[in-house]
């Protein structure tokens, strides 16, 4: 059964057993229009729209974070695990090298996981009782075991969408191997998304990119376009319904303080809200993961408070 994301009932379950951090107040500005999920530097943080924390869990420096159909929370660290609200592990995935190994997760629809590893090169889907149902082997120049692979994508149409991220390039694998898409980036690439309309969406620290399928830029969005954010590199992002994006940010502080961990913009690139650790916290140095728990299609948002004052600050 399908529940939807964090409603009021979920909620209710939530403060059974998730037990809030109690922290300083937050500098962030503005509210998201729903819970955030998202990760920290050592734990995976729940947020309430007003970034007030309503659960963690601890782990290792995740990359990549996401709330399942049953509510569960599925993350990679190096291993990938799914644990549920009560901190109970019932999936696990561990590479045989665990420092290098899978920065990516993504729960299939036949149940399968599939996940990227760093030392090997190689894309797997493991099954729920932990066998490998399908791999990969994909091709790299680097020689750093760190930076072969981040974020992975199976798309609907079968194929592999890796980040080679110390190549600064995406490649659309074919199940046996093949290339049949591929894209420089400027930087490391960290996360590619396959759009509806055919483009895709990639991030690469200092930008993020829509391309078309014949690597043309059509929609951009750099660091420099928020100069007053003080951004340092974007790494994991989702794409809202409504067009809008969340993005996280990796080593997000600099040493006099200032920078975002995450925030949300429009797509001509207006702030919605930012996150900024609370004063003093010396966490969530690394956002690279976000998940807005927006509604299943066709629900009804509920109206927050407006943004204005912050809109006007800022621009």
């Amino acid at each position: 059964m399908t529940i939807p994301p964090f409603r009021p009932m979920f909620s209710l379950c939530l403060a059974a057993f998730m037990t809030a951090s109690i922290l300083p107040p937050s500098l962030s500005a503005g509210q998201a229009s729903h819970d955030v999920l998202a990760t920290g530097s050592g734990r995976i943080i729940l947020f309430a729209p007003d970034f007030t924390v309503k659960w963690q869990h601890p782990a290792g420096n995740i990359t990549e974070v996401h709330r399942l159909k049953n509510g569960n929370i599925l993350f990679a660290d190096g291993t990938v695990k799914e644990v549920t609200p009560e901190h109970k592990i019932v999936f696990q995935y561990v590479p045989p090298e665990k420092r290098e190994g899978s920065f990516t997760c993504q729960r299939l629809p036949n149940g399968n996981t599939l996940i990227a590893e760093n030392f090997s090169g190689l894309v797997k889907e493991i099954a729920p009782d932990g066998s490998v149902a399908f791999e990969l082997q994909t091709r790299f120049k680097t020689n750093d075991q760190h930076h072969r692979m981040r974020w992975v994508r199976k798309l609907p149409n079968g194929n592999y969408l890796v980040c080679h991220s110390g190549d600064h390039l995406v490649r659309e694998y074919t199940p046996k191997g093949e290339t049949v898409w591929e894209y420089a980036t400027p930087n490391v690439a960290f996360l590619a998304e396959r759009l509806k309309n055919g483009n895709t969406m990639i991030s690469s620290l200092d930008q993020i990119t829509e391309t078309d399928k014949n690597g043309k830029t059509v929609w951009e969005f750099k660091k420099s376009d928020l100069p007053q954010l003080h951004i340092t590199s974007m790494c994991g992002f989702q794409i809202l319904r409504n067009g809008n994006i969340v993005i996280g940010c990796y080593h997000a502080y600099n040493k006099d303080g200032t920078g975002v961990g995450m925030f949300e913009i429009t797509r001509d690139k207006k702030p919605v809200w930012t996150y900024q650790k609370p004063t003093g916290d010396k966490v969530d140095m690394n956002m690279m993961g976000v998940e807005l728990q927006e509604p299943p299609a066709g629900k009804k948002r509920p109206l927050h408070k407006s943004t204005r004052q912050f809109l006007q600050r800022l621009l």
